[in-house]
C-alpha cells in the first residue's frame, strides 16, 4: 500500500477522532467535561512547547511564550463557552470554522498548490491559503445561519478574519520550529504531528474571537 495512501489515511482517521472528541465535550451541558478536556489538552501543550525549545536557555522567553500563546489562549476557548450568549455554539462554530480552513488549505493545496507561500512552512501554498479563505467566506455564514448564531459583526468579515488568524497562529508555531529546528511538536497525531501542531491555529485564534464578540 503507497506511503501517501496510509499518511492520508492516518491523517483522516486521527482527525476525526480528535475532533469527534473535541465537539462532544464542547456541545454537553456539563462545563466540567470540557474543562478536563482542556486541561489535558494543555498539560500535552506545555510538554511538547519545553520539548521544543530545550536548547534554549532564557527561561523568560519560555515562561512569557507559554503564558501568552498557550496558557491564555486555553482560557479564552473556556470562556466563550461560560461566558458567551449561546456559548455551545460559538465555540462549536470557531472549530469548525478553523478545521474547514486547516483542512481545505491542506487539500487544495497538496492536490492544486504550486506557488510556495513561505520559507517558514514551505509545505504551505498561496492556492492552499486563498483556498481556505474562500471555503471559510463559504461555509462561515452558512453555519452561523445553522447555529442561529446572533452576532454583532457581519458574518461574513467574521468568516474571513479567523482564517486570516488562524494561520497566523500556524505560521508563528512554523517560526518557534524552525528556530528550534524541529519538523512536528511531536508524533503524538502520527501524520498530524503534536498536539500544539492541530491547536495552533486554535490558539493564536481564540483570544482575539473572544474579545470581538464579548
Amino acid at each position: 500500500m503507497p506511503k501517501a495512501f496510509n499518511e492520508l489515511s492516518n491523517r483522516i482517521i486521527v482527525g476525526i477522532i480528535y475532533s469527534s472528541i473535541f465537539l462532544l465535550v464542547v456541545r454537553t451541558s456539563n462545563n466540567i467535561y470540557l474543562a478536563c478536556w482542556l486541561l489535558l489538552l494543555l498539560i500535552l501543550s506545555i510538554f511538547e512547547f519545553f520539548k521544543i525549545t530545550k536548547k534554549s536557555n532564557n527561561l523568560l522567553f519560555k515562561l512569557l511564550t507559554a503564558l501568552v500563546f498557550i496558557l491564555f489562549p486555553f482560557y479564552c476557548i473556556f470562556l466563550i463557552k461560560l461566558n458567551l450568549n449561546d456559548g455551545k455554539n460559538i465555540l462549536t462554530f470557531l472549530l469548525l470554522l478553523i478545521w474547514i480552513s486547516d483542512v481545505s488549505a491542506y487539500f487544495i493545496g497538496k492536490y492544486f498548490g504550486k506557488i510556495k507561500l513561505s520559507k517558514i512552512s514551505p509545505n504551505k501554498t498561496l492556492e492552499g491559503y486563498i483556498g481556505s479563505h474562500l471555503s471559510c467566506l463559504i461555509m462561515g455564514p452558512i453555519l452561523i445561519s445553522l447555529f442561529k448564531l446572533n452576532l454583532t459583526i457581519n458574518s461574513y468579515l467574521l468568516s474571513i478574519l479567523i482564517p486570516l488568524i488562524a494561520n497566523y497562529g500556524d505560521y508563528l508555531e512554523s517560526l518557534l520550529k524552525r528556530k528550534f529546528n524541529k519538523k512536528d511538536s511531536s508524533s503524538l497525531l502520527m501524520s498530524h504531528g503534536g498536539i500544539l501542531d492541530r491547536l495552533d491555529s486554535l490558539l493564536f485564534s481564540a483570544p482575539i474571537f473572544y474579545f470581538i464578540l464579548n
